[in-house]
């Protein structure tokens, strides 16, 4: 069992610096199952060999029987409540950074003896940043080139169905090369039937697929945590980390694509690719959720300068390990990498080719937890983006920017902010001012006050008017959404208006949660991480119902019939304009919720007008089995053809092996 990996030139193990954490508890347990590998004499040697080097000496056959850090094959553990703080401090000390460490040290020598007043530390890294920057940049362009590519596929699952997440590593079978590496990281529940079944298919692999799994109970930080372990874990001739959620299922030119974009942008640090999906009974929420990088991040300024999406992010991993590994700070730990990757002056880009297809929330109530989460995490970023920047950087990265001119951050600054506030509205403020008006003018009526009703209506003008630049805002966005990663996989497959529209409508469902969800961040207050369901339960058509009024958000929709009400020609505070105004947004509410109802019914039925999308998305599906099918083929044919040398029998007339 491969466990004991070299990251570092000294010996110090990849995995070494994350044991002193462990601790034994009965209730917390940890598989680790390497690519098919037997738990013999020779693997619990390998394990008892590991607990010694991180423990820092090896120990006594009683001593290791006594304190049961390791059982035979299944591990004990407990990672308490500093593990992401821990692997990122192991992270950062690097002997990667020796040389500018050495070097600042040599200056500063140099500047005693000539009598000049030595500059402090991050003055002196601050100086350097930009000679460093570039000489690591020259240095990764030329090992690209001399060096072999190899990826690393890390997938981070959580209470996920097990048939699905098998699903997804039979496609990534199907297309990494013999030397890439496959690393599953089960963490954060206790469920064992999802995890074991998980661990007997990838103990049942042969050990050349190089498939390793390990689960955890806990493991703090959340993501971001699950993260670093398999940062701490994975092969360290790795030179990419492709980040995988548990149901996207590679395409097969997902690995050609992908080796295609590093060659090509040799210098980037981050290559994003987009995310699609397979569900062909939402086709108005796979629209509407794919308008992000079908218009948004497709757009010019903000491809030069994507900020990770998650899923299907190439990184490279030495500028992850100078980074310190991912943070913590914000519950979208991806977006946060990016902006800290380019605050080191390291380059990103978004390739707009589709290389796999995930499955959408299986509930409009997982859906709208899901938006939550993202409008959440963003606001994070930025909360942290301009309060305290330099807390988020790895070491003195936040003084890299010295490097570059005025332009080059405001460009930054603006891709950035549109990316990260791209589920987000302002209207907010405004929808405050709408209840406040509406408290005094029903306050008013009550009690009967003398005051000038037709003043005290002055302010919902005012924020129609900002609805209204809204929704148009919205509407223009949406219409001008050419949709060119759609027509990759169909390309006889074109968006109508009337396509848009819904997906326009579908998108104010969330118009409140874009506007108000991220006030919370603006004091401080933390959000638990929330993963997405991937497994629907079967349900009545009355529960399915009853579950959609109560996931839609009705804020806004309440406002507006209140205010029809107020200003309708029955009252005698009239207004024709804010009537008018108060029942177009009143209709657009249930339009959008009518829209969302038709792809989260019972059951959900595939609209005629989407026929030939759900045609694609079949033959996307049937692609990616057939591929995992001969791929299998071709792995049993040779391991036959193999066998058969072994024990010295002449294959018949042909070599299957050839013949594949």
């Amino acid at each position: 069992m491969t466990v004991n990996k070299e990251v570092y030139p000294d010996g110090h193990s990849g995995v070494s610096g994350l044991y002193p954490m462990i601790q034994d508890k009965p209730n917390a347990e940890r598989f680790a199952y390497s690519g098919g590998q037997d738990y013999n004499n020779n693997g619990s040697e390998a394990i008892s060999n590991r607990a010694a080097h991180a423990f820092g000496s090896y120990l006594s056959t009683s001593k290791r029987a006594q304190t049961s850090w390791y059982k035979y094959p299944v591990l004990n553990n407990h990672i308490n409540n500093h593990v992401s703080e821990q692997v990122t401090n192991h992270l950062r000390s690097n002997d990667r950074l020796k040389p500018y460490r050495q070097n600042i040290r040599r200056n500063i020598e140099n500047d005693t003896k000539n009598g000049i007043k030595p500059v402090g530390k991050l003055e002196r890294v601050g100086c350097l940043a930009g000679d460093a920057v570039g000489t690591i940049n020259q240095a990764t362009t030329h090992a690209v080139g001399a060096q072999p590519i190899r990826l690393s596929f890390q997938l981070m699952t959580r209470a996920e169905p097990a048939a699905m997440v098998i699903a997804t590593i039979k496609s990534l079978l199907a297309i990494k090369a013999a030397d890439d590496e496959i690393l599953i990281i089960d963490n954060n529940h206790t469920q064992r039937e999802l995890y074991e079944p998980l661990a007997d298919f990838c103990h049942g692999l042969e050990p050349h697929l190089n498939v390793h799994f390990y689960h955890i109970d806990a493991v703090a930080g959340f993501k971001s945590g699950a993260l670093n372990l398999a940062l701490g874990l994975m092969d360290p001739s790795a030179s990419h980390v492709v980040v995988v959620d548990s149901d996207y299922q590679a395409l097969p030119h997902a690995r050609d694509a992908i080796i295609s974009a590093i060659k090509e942008y040799p210098e980037h640090a981050l290559l994003q690719f987009p995310q699609f999906y397979r569900d062909a009974d939402k086709a108005d929420v796979h629209s509407e959720l794919n308008h992000y990088f079908n218009h948004h991040l497709y757009r010019s300024f903000n491809r030069q300068r994507a900020l990770s999406t998650g899923t299907y992010a190439v990184i490279r991993r030495d500028a992850l390990v100078g980074l310190g590994g991912w943070s913590g700070a914000s519950i979208t730990e991806d977006a946060q990498m990016g902006v800290l990757l380019h605050r080191m002056g390291l380059h990103s880009r978004f390739i707009p080719k589709v290389i796999a297809t995930g499955i959408l929330p299986t509930t409009l109530c997982d859906l709208i937890a899901q938006r939550q989460r993202w409008v959440y995490g963003n606001v994070q970023v930025l909360n942290c983006y301009f309060v305290t920047p330099s807390s988020l950087t790895a070491d003195s990265s936040a003084n890299t920017n010295v490097s570059q001119t005025m332009g080059e951050r405001l460009q930054y600054m603006r891709a950035h902010f549109s990316q990260l506030s791209a589920w987000i509205n302002f209207t907010g403020i405004f929808i405050v001012l709408h209840v406040c008006t509406l408290l005094i003018v029903l306050t008013a009526l009550v009690i009967g006050a003398q005051v000038d009703m037709a003043m005290l209506l002055t302010p919902l003008y005012v924020v129609y008017a900002a609805y209204g630049v809204f929704l148009l805002r919205r509407l223009w966005a949406y219409a001008q959404d050419r949709s060119p990663l759609n027509q990759q996989v169909a390309q006889h497959v074109t968006p109508t208006f009337t396509n848009k529209r819904r997906a326009w409508a579908l998108h104010l469902n969330f118009w409140e949660i874009g506007a108000l969800s991220w006030w919370p961040v603006l004091w401080g207050r933390d959000k638990p991480f929330v993963c997405t369901p991937k497994q629907a339960e079967i349900s009545s058509r009355r529960s399915v119902w009853q579950a959609n009024v109560c996931a839609l958000p009705k804020r806004l929709l309440i406002l507006n019939v209140i205010t029809l009400a107020v200003t309708s020609p029955l009252s005698a505070l009239y207004s024709p304009l804010l009537f008018v105004s108060a029942l177009v947004v009143t209709v657009l509410k249930l339009w959008s919720a009518k829209v969302a109802f038709d792809n989260y019914g019972y059951p959900p039925e595939v609209d005629d007008r989407y026929a030939d999308e759900h045609d694609t998305y079949d033959e996307i599906n049937n692609t990616v089995n057939q591929s995992c099918v001969i791929k299998n083929n071709i792995a049993k044919n040779k391991n036959t053809a193999r066998d058969n040398i072994t024990k010295n029998k002449r294959p018949n007339n042909t070599d299957p092996i050839k013949n594949i």
